[in-house]
């Protein structure tokens, strides 16, 4: 009877984790969730979808300067989430290299 309730609470939180995982789509900073808003509001989807695939057709081109159809986000939106995006890979980076 005791070892259900271990079994039981662990289960909780296997079941529980993912709802705490980001795949980085949310992003980090508030422009970059404001372009991420932009291109779900312009029916980019994280689903396999031909032509509308969330970060191939919508974010990335975004974050790179070029112009989305059906998409509008503000010119500094674009920099800051840029910005962040540099930031956050540059640290990704040097953690690889520390590890060398």
């Amino acid at each position: 009877m005791f070892i259900r309730y271990p079994l039981v609470l662990l289960a909780a939180i296997l079941m529980i984790q993912p709802v705490f995982a980001d795949d980085d789509m949310s992003s980090d900073s508030k422009p970059c969730k404001a372009i991420v808003k932009s291109c779900l509001d312009g029916g980019y989807t994280r689903q396999k979808s031909e032509g509308k695939k969330f970060w191939k057709d919508c974010m990335k081109p975004l974050v790179l300067g070029q112009s989305v159809k059906g998409v509008s986000v503000k010119a500094e939106d674009v920099k800051a989430c840029r910005a962040a995006k540099i930031k956050k890979l540059e640290q990704e980076l040097n953690e690889m290299k520390a590890v060398q």
